[in-house]
């Protein structure tokens, strides 16, 4: 193990030794969630939208303002998430494509609304790493929102999001939260192929 690795693991071992019961829980509720969305039960949104409203808490007492912001937009995009998957609702019920212009323009949405908030975070709040709760922040609304609408590429937006998280997470001593976001990024993977089949299927 390299002398990076190993100081890694002790700052995961010492952060979960010092986890919160609320974390913990938020963490189950989690993995429960991104679980159901990839095999597109609905379920996922309660899972999601409980998990999230646990982590308003936790993100406010380390300081990541946005974060915690972002979470009561999740509960919010929990509640559509759950009409929308609604059987009989307007969504096809096989996952569908996003065109790239889209994501071009979605992308660049994302980087404006950035550059706007990174230094009214860091000038009015203690946030420890404001470009990154801000980067972080946008772009998982974003990758909810193409969630909410079966979108496949919801998957590419959160390989990249939740391994960036993590860093940021692991670097507040949220270790716990590090290590859910990791598997996030892992089981995203599985994500993409376990809908790119189901689109396959239905073309």
């Amino acid at each position: 193990m390299t002398e990076s690795a190993a100081g890694w693991l002790a700052e995961f071992v010492a952060g979960a030794q010092s986890a919160s019961p609320y974390e913990l829980v938020a963490v189950a509720l989690g993995l429960a969630y991104i679980v159901l969305a990839i095999r597109q039960h609905r379920a996922c949104w309660i899972a999601g939208g409980a998990s999230t409203a646990i982590y308003i808490v936790v993100f406010l007492k380390h300081g990541l303002l946005l974060q915690a912001a972002l979470q009561v937009a999740y509960v919010a995009l929990s509640i559509y998430g759950w009409m929308a998957w609604r059987a009989g609702g307007d969504l096809p019920a096989r996952p569908q494509a996003w065109p790239l212009s889209k994501h071009l323009l979605a992308v660049l949405a994302v980087l404006l609304v950035t550059a706007a908030s990174t230094p009214l975070l860091a000038q009015y709040t203690n946030a420890p790493a404001p470009f990154a709760d801000s980067l972080g922040t946008w772009a998982s609304v974003v990758a909810t929102w193409l969630l909410a609408r079966r979108y496949l590429e919801t998957w590419f937006w959160w390989m990249v999001i939740d391994s960036g998280l993590a860093t940021l997470f692991a670097s507040q001593g949220l270790a716990f939260t590090a290590g859910l976001y990791l598997a996030y990024a892992v089981l995203a993977i599985a994500g993409w192929r376990t809908w790119r089949g189901s689109l396959s299927a239905a073309a």
